[in-house]
C-alpha cells in the first residue's frame, strides 16, 4: 500500500501510519493516526478494508436517506395540496339531490342544485390543476431514482409500485372529470387520496428505517491496533 493520498470517501494507509478520509462524510474530516511500525501487513489490509466497508455502507446509506427524504417532502406536498380536492368529493358523493326527472328540472330547488354542482366542479378542476403540478415534480423526481430502487419509467412500466397506481389513478379521475360523472369522480378522488397517504407512510416507514440503520452502524464497526 503506498502513500497515495485517499480517494474521496475510501481510505488509504501508508507506511507511514497515516490514514487518511475524504470530506464525503457528512460535510467533515476524519483522520486517523496509527503508528504501524511493527504491525503485520495483514493486520494493516484488514484495517483498511473494514475501513472503507463501514465507509461505503455509510455514504450509500446516507443518499437512500437524502432520496427518501426528497421523495417524502414531494409527498407531503401533494398530499396537503390535494386536501381541498378531496373535501369536494363527499358534495360529489352525495346521492340526495333530485333526479333528473322533469318535475326536478323544473323546480328551483334542482336547478339550484345543478348550478352548484357545476360551480364545485369548475372549483374541484381549478384546484386539481394545482395537485397535477406537484403530481409531475414527484413523477419526474421518480423517473430519476438511483439509490432507494428502480427508477420509475412509465413506457416499461417498471420503478415503484406505488407511483404506478398514482398514475393510473391520475388518468382515472381525469377521466371522470371530463365526463362530469360526479358520483364516479367521488370515488376517483377518495382513491387518489388513498394511494398519496399510502405512499407516504411507506416513505415515512423507509426514512426511519434508513435512520435507524445510520445510528447502528458506527457501533457495528470495531477496530483495534496493537502498537
Amino acid at each position: 500500500m503506498a502513500g497515495d493520498s485517499a480517494d474521496s470517501g475510501g481510505v488509504n494507509i501508508s507506511a507511514s501510519g497515516a490514514v487518511g478520509v475524504g470530506r464525503d462524510i457528512a460535510g467533515r474530516d476524519i483522520v486517523y493516526n496509527i503508528q504501524t511500525q511493527g504491525v503485520d501487513p495483514a493486520v494493516l489490509r484488514d484495517l483498511e478494508d473494514r475501513l472503507n466497508q463501514f465507509l461505503a455502507q455509510f455514504l450509500t446509506l446516507h443518499r437512500q436517506l437524502e432520496e427518501w427524504k426528497d421523495l417524502h417532502n414531494l409527498l407531503q406536498d401533494l398530499q396537503v395540496r390535494f386536501t381541498t380536492c378531496r373535501s369536494y368529493g363527499l358534495e360529489f358523493g352525495r346521492r340526495d339531490h333530485p333526479g333528473p326527472g322533469l318535475l326536478g328540472a323544473l323546480s328551483g330547488a334542482a336547478a339550484q342544485q345543478a348550478r352548484q354542482m357545476e360551480r364545485w366542479l369548475y372549483e374541484f378542476s381549478l384546484n386539481w390543476q394545482q395537485c397535477k403540478i406537484t403530481h409531475d415534480q414527484l413523477r419526474r423526481y421518480a423517473l430519476g431514482l438511483r439509490y432507494i430502487g428502480p427508477a420509475y419509467s412509465p413506457s416499461a412500466q417498471t420503478g415503484p409500485e406505488p407511483m404506478k397506481l398514482l398514475d393510473r389513478a391520475q388518468t382515472a379521475l381525469e377521466a371522470a372529470l371530463a365526463d362530469g360523472d360526479r358520483y364516479n369522480l367521488a370515488d376517483q378522488i377518495g382513491e387518489f387520496a388513498k394511494l398519496v397517504d399510502d405512499y407516504l407512510y411507506l416513505a415515512d416507514k423507509a426514512l426511519r428505517d434508513v435512520a435507524k440503520q445510520i445510528n447502528e452502524l458506527p457501533q457495528q464497526v470495531r477496530l483495534t491496533v496493537k502498537l
